[in-house]
């Protein structure tokens, strides 16, 4: 709680002090109001409701007006709405329905019937809870009130998402955004409406538009310091890095949100936390902390009697006995939360997700005619709600019960539908199981090409496993591998690792995802922090690092911000800027200004008003368009070539540059007051061989999404992964990816790449430089010289080439050329 805030709840409470001293009733009643009000905003739910209960015992013993009393309710029902607690919503908004003649006031009904609606969902009474909204939409429609109109698409929304029908609760919650954002400048409801699409892009298993959309949400939140929203977009984002497999990331998105949970007295959303907690901590085999999670979680479901909260904790303890092998139990713990699930909502999501965790206990416990109706069953459901994680995991429990039946044909073309859907969602945890499924069901006859394959399997599947922390799936891995005959360097246990970085906070790592840059590097880390907090200022940034760092990847973050926002966003390249044209490109000319200027034309300056310009390489201007370029910065104007009125400039301006500009400002051919002025706040992107913990990374991505366009895989043994991690990498990001490019199109069907095939696939014509035989002539000595002297100075002056060049007694430009002979 701010200061703001805290002196507004003691002015308010001196206002209730005061109210009681002087017997005023009627200012007595609107200063605990009041309170109420201030405590409500701030999250603190429970004095909120103490000066509320007061508020009407007040109003009741003054005889106030029946609306004005209904009013009260609905306010205290809403309250224990975001507290949790429905059944004493609904409690309120009985007696509110009681005190208010519908004929005589519609719009207070209405808002009756929206709070209904509300409460109804957080007991799973979706269809009751539809027609309530349907009444309260007709009502605010007709009378064109926007603002319950917005919260109304909400509450269709969730209904919608809920009862499984998402292509209509997208719709809603988009119109929602629609309303909050431009009709009513809403920022708290924009807030809702971001987390109930980043909810529903989750149950569509698209990660990334999930996370960019909760991070929208955390970050109003943030900004409107609303503990309780921020509270609930990181819950959901710890779910979809649940999903995802990215467990750590989901642990302290869970942590944080538990907390801030408990703060504000939202017991709801602390049980589905706990859950939460339990499910990782089950699939890591910890099961006294799940236990532990999990039975303050049933605590606080039974005393809530919130009936999807009782079907989370009966699916994790199911899910706590099936990871102990005690299948009888999971068994029926999955029975009792698939019948309750049935009850509330039979096409929702836990149904299809039930029956599929269900069938794999039954396969596993002897049932394959019993577990495979499930699976079937889970198989349509995910199909017909579009959920490709649940399609993938459904059709991989199918190859297990094929494999159980017999039908191995079949089995293997479940299989690799599974693994085509999971690894085209980046998922990893039921990715990883298909994969060691499939390796130990390939025949074990005397095929090299067969074997290949199933070595390849096994082994993506102990990387994947080693990433989640799933030991006990690492060493199932091992032995698959072991059992196929191996290289030791393939199947030895990992247990030898270098010590691992300090974790970056979670937040960066999310935006980092989120606008497609793969890095756990810290400095790097850094950096998109900074942007992402700078997305909302007139901040200047100008954005350094050598070429193929991801430079583009970091202005783009703020071209998503003005686009989300409706703004422009002007890309200009500028050494694509013709010289003698420059002054009309761009600040636009007007009719007759020189010869063939026919019409008016507006320049990309004012294409970009009240939105951003980016000037990609500033560090190719020239020293004429410097100087225009410092006019406009210095006085915020500008004027069309040919006239005489000057206009005002109102637009951000992001550069980037792969040249050292300090450097050339010292050399003086670029101007040091353009410098400082482009340059409020300076971003510098690391060069790949400062970050070489994110080569591993960014190879698998490529790999990842090459293999999604071309339909087959390959994979880099350690040490091809080690050779490529040693490589200089001048060109930084933009050269590995062609690199792996190259790899992967010359590497045909050979899966699994060693480092011999590597050298062979990187140098096709004979061994790489640094291995090649020596040369007798006299030229060849002469480049390798040169070579080891411009790397050498390269390393020395941390890849900057004008300081390399200066220390080689060269120009920059016969650097680049030595660079591209030689590399």
């Amino acid at each position: 709680m701010d200061k703001t805030t805290a002196a507004l709840i003691r002015e308010r409470e001196e206002a209730v002090a005061n109210a009681r001293l002087t017997q005023d009733a009627a200012r007595h009643v609107q200063s605990l109001e009041d309170l109420a009000e201030i405590f409500l905003r701030a999250d603190s739910y429970l004095p909120a409701l103490q000066n509320l209960e007061e508020c009407l015992q007040a109003a009741e013993r003054l005889g106030l007006d029946s609306e004005r009393i209904a009013a009260l309710e609905i306010k205290a029902a809403q309250v224990h709405i975001e507290k949790g607690d429905a059944a004493s919503a609904l409690r309120h908004l009985a007696r509110a329905r009681a005190r208010t003649v519908a004929e005589a006031s519609p719009e207070l009904m209405a808002r009756i019937h929206l709070q209904n609606a509300r409460a109804l969902i957080e007991l799973s009474q979706y269809e009751e809870a539809l027609s309530t909204c349907e009444r309260a939409f007709t009502i605010f429609k007709e009378r064109n009130l926007l603002a319950p109109l917005a919260h109304t698409y909400n509450c269709y929304g969730r209904i919608y998402y809920r009862l499984g029908e998402l292509d209509r609760g997208k719709e809603y919650y988009e119109a929602a955004l629609h309303l909050f954002r431009w009709d009513l400048n809403d920022d708290e409801g924009v807030i809702r409406a971001h987390n109930n699409l980043g909810v529903l892009y989750r149950h569509l298993s698209d990660w990334r538009q999930a996370t960019w959309h909760l991070l929208r949400s955390m970050e109003l939140s943030q900004r409107l310091g609303s503990f309780a929203h921020l509270a609930v977009s990181s819950a959901n984002l710890g779910i979809v890095h649940l999903k995802a497999g990215t467990w750590d990331e989901a642990q302290e998105h869970f942590d944080r949100a538990l907390t801030s949970y408990v703060q504000i007295g939202r017991d709801a959303g602390a049980a589905r936390m706990r859950t939460g907690l339990a499910t990782i901590a089950t699939f890591r085999h910890d099961f006294a902390v799940a236990e532990a999670h999990l039975a303050a979680a049933d605590q606080i479901a039974a005393r809530l009697g919130n009936s999807r909260e009782q079907v989370l904790v009966l699916f994790g303890y199911a899910e706590l006995f099936h990871e102990r092998g005690e299948f009888d139990e999971a068994l029926r713990r999955y029975d009792d939360a698939l019948a309750m699930a049935r009850a509330i909502a039979p096409e929702g999501d836990m149904v299809g997700e039930l029956q599929r965790r269900r069938a794999e206990a039954l396969v596993q416990r002897g049932d394959a005619a019993g577990a495979l109706v499930a699976a079937e069953d889970a198989l349509q459901r995910a199909t017909r709600l579009g959920d490709q994680l649940e399609e993938g995991a459904a059709r991989r429990v199918l190859a297990v019960i094929h494999t159980a039946e017999g039908r191995i044909i079949d089995a293997h073309r479940e299989s690799h539908e599974a693994i085509r859907i999971l690894e085209g969602i980046h998922e990893r945890v039921e990715l990883a199981r298909a994969y060691l499924e499939q390796a130990r069901r390939m025949p074990r006859e005397r095929d090299a090409e067969r074997l290949r394959e199933a070595q390849n399997l096994a082994f993506k599947a102990m990387y994947l496993f080693e990433q989640l922390g799933m030991e006990d799936g690492m060493r199932a891995a091992e032995g698959a591998l072991r059992e196929l005959n191996a290289p030791a360097w393939l199947s030895a246990p990992r247990t030898a690792r270098p010590a691992m970085q300090v974790p970056a906070p979670a937040q960066a790592q999310d935006i980092a995802r989120a606008h497609g840059v793969v890095t756990q590097n810290s400095r790097t880390l850094d950096v998109i922090r900074k942007a992402s907090e700078l997305l909302s200022t007139p901040a200047r940034v100008l954005i350094q690092g050598e070429t193929g760092v991801g430079k583009n990847l970091l202005a783009y973050m703020f071209r998503q911000f003005e686009i989300e926002r409706g703004k422009p966003f002007v890309e200009v390249n500028c050494t694509s800027l013709p010289g003698d044209l420059v002054e009309s490109e761009l600040f636009g000319y007007v009719r007759g200004a020189f010869t063939g200027a026919a019409i008016a034309k507006r320049g990309i300056f004012e294409e970009a008003d009240g939105g951003t310009i980016f000037l990609n390489e500033i560090g190719e201007l020239s020293e004429r368009t410097q100087v225009k370029l410092l006019q406009v910065l210095d006085d915020g104007t500008y004027r069309r070539l040919g006239e005489v009125r000057a206009r005002r400039l109102n637009v951000r301006i992001i550069s980037a540059t792969n040249k050292d500009l300090d450097a050339a400002v010292k050399a003086g051919w670029f101007r040091a007051d353009l410098f400082y002025r482009l340059g409020q706040v300076v971003l510098s992107l690391p060069p790949l061989r400062e970050r070489r913990e994110d080569i591993p990374a960014l190879i698998q991505s490529f790999l990842d999404e090459l293999a999604a366009r071309e339909g087959r895989t390959v994979v880099l043994a350690e040490d091809a992964m080690e050779y490529l991690i040693s490589l200089p990498w001048l060109g930084n990001v933009r050269e590995l990816k062609h690199k792996i490019e190259s790899i992967f199109l010359c590497a045909g069907k050979q899966e699994l790449v060693d480092r011999a095939m590597l050298l062979k696939l990187l140098h096709p014509g004979g061994a790489p430089p640094s291995e090649a035989p020596a040369s007798r002539g006299l030229k060849r000595k002469v480049d390798m010289l040169k070579r080891d002297e411009v790397l050498a100075a390269l390393s020395r002056n941390a890849g900057n080439r004008s300081r390399a060049a200066l220390e080689l007694g060269i120009t920059r430009r016969h650097l680049i050329r030595l660079l591209k002979s030689i590399y």
